[in-house]
């Protein structure tokens, strides 16, 4: 029979299981009512873990029956300090970041329509006055520059063969005026033998004769002229020349002895007045050579023809 202290101590053995056991169950199960809490990834472990300590207790109780009292206390206590020792958590993973919301698109701004804009009214222009027209001056003509015309030199007349001297025409003897009948008391007086003229010399005669036929006042008609400078050249009028005048004009001149125009006219007219003037001035401009004859200088008369043409 087994001694009643060794029944009282297989008593205390187990009641101290027991109680390891119960206190074992009520630790783990509070941990594992945390790791459920926790997380879905620790559950599986912490249940694995639960496993891992609810055999190993197993193993515990049967190799403890052949254990001494005081090593079972010692089983029970360090048992339940590595109950109470929590083991450390696993460190909770990070949770991963939860996608960030992707950002809401504000719908764009509705543009509002611009307001119309009202087309400002056309404001009609003011009428442009019309500028007074000024007379418009009269266009100045200029008139064309026509070449002076040609004036032909007039050409070199033959010289007149000198006359032959016309013979002294002689002069009839005067009349005898008959004189009234004396008075009879004047016939005595008459009566009287007069002197007989005496003849004049025959030389003296045909020298007066002869300066009779020669007046040297009396102007040559000479069919050419010489000029101390340059030969008359008439002027083309203008008007003329717009107007198509043409035609040729003799002029006649009178030289003195020292060469001057002592005057000048027309001989023969061009029809135009113009044309005739232009002519007359020319001839005044000039300085002839004094006309002579065996070294004497007379009084020259000439006609110089002047012809404008276009």
């Amino acid at each position: 029979m087994p001694h009643p202290s060794h029944h009282q101590l297989d008593r205390s053995r187990l009641w101290l299981k027991i109680t390891g056991i119960a206190a074992a169950v009520g630790i783990h199960a509070s941990v594992l009512a945390f790791l459920v809490y926790s997380s879905e990834p620790k559950r599986a472990a912490e249940l694995g873990q639960e496993e891992i300590i609810g055999i190993s207790l197993l193993d515990l109780s049967e190799s403890e029956e052949n254990l001494t009292a005081d090593e079972v206390a010692e089983d029970v206590a360090e048992a339940t300090v590595e109950e109470v020792i929590e083991p450390e958590p696993e460190p909770e993973p990070e949770p991963e970041p939860e996608p960030e919301p992707e950002p809401e698109i504000e719908p764009e701004p509705e543009i509002e329509p611009e307001p119309e804009i009202e087309p400002e009214p056309e404001i009609e222009p003011e009428p442009e006055i019309e500028p007074e027209h000024e007379p418009e001056p009269e266009p100045i003509v200029e008139d064309p520059v026509i070449p002076e015309p040609v004036v032909e030199k007039p050409k070199p007349q033959p010289k007149p063969q000198p006359k032959p001297k016309p013979k002294p025409v002689p002069q009839p003897e005067p009349k005898p005026v008959p004189q009234p009948k004396p008075e009879p008391k004047k016939i005595a007086e008459v009566a009287k033998p007069a002197t007989a003229p005496q003849p004049a010399d025959p030389q003296k005669a045909a020298g007066g004769q002869q300066a009779k036929a020669i007046d040297p006042n009396q102007p040559r008609v000479i069919g050419q002229v010489n000029y101390l400078g340059a030969a008359p050249r008439p002027v083309y009028p203008r008007a003329s020349q717009r107007r198509n005048e043409q035609g040729t004009v003799i002029v006649r001149v009178l030289i003195s002895t020292q060469g001057t125009v002592v005057d000048v006219w027309v001989k023969n007219t061009s029809g135009h007045t113009r044309l005739d003037e232009a002519a007359l001035n020319a001839v005044r401009k000039v300085k002839f050579k004094p006309y002579t004859e065996n070294g004497v200088a007379y009084r020259a008369m000439a006609d110089i023809p002047f012809d404008f043409v276009l």
